[in-house]
């Protein structure tokens, strides 16, 4: 039985209000985020850097960041993925999990002491799933050639 890592994971709120289309990899080998937010809201893209990963006992936390000032504060939203193993290329795993909206205070918000981040916490429903890219034959491809 094969031990396939998924590398794409579609999630959505119960409401249907959040929406969020994740790919480790991508045509252009760096990861890519689609972030639906709010009633037939604008789809937010971020891509490579501006997504950041943290491996954790419980799972990969994706952070991008949605709304950033100077002076008073930023917005953060976040995604837990569980470890996930497919059988097979075309398999797919549904899974749940919590998206986590934060609050960041600035410099300059009032008040100024106290607690300085707030969290909105949002179950989301989504399947795991594993797609090919154009860079996976490229990649495969050179890896091979190392071989030899």
């Amino acid at each position: 039985m094969a031990n396939i890592r998924p590398n794409r994971y579609v999630l959505e709120s119960s409401d249907g209000t959040i929406r969020v289309d994740y790919e480790t990899t991508s045509f252009i080998g760096q990861p890519i985020l689609n972030l639906t937010h709010g009633p037939g809201g604008p789809i937010r893209h971020f891509a490579g850097s501006q997504i950041r990963t943290r491996n954790t006992e419980i799972g990969t936390l994706v952070t991008v960041t949605t709304r950033l000032t100077t002076d008073t504060g930023s917005t953060s939203f976040s995604v837990l993925i569980p470890a996930i193993s497919l059988a097979a290329v075309a398999d797919s795993k549904t899974f749940a999990t919590e998206a986590i909206l934060t609050s960041h205070t600035g410099p300059d918000s009032v008040p100024s002491t106290g607690v300085l981040e707030t969290y909105t916490f949002i179950p989301l429903k989504g399947e795991a799933t594993f797609v090919l890219t154009l860079l996976e034959p490229v990649t495969g491809a050179l890896a091979q050639a190392a071989k030899t």
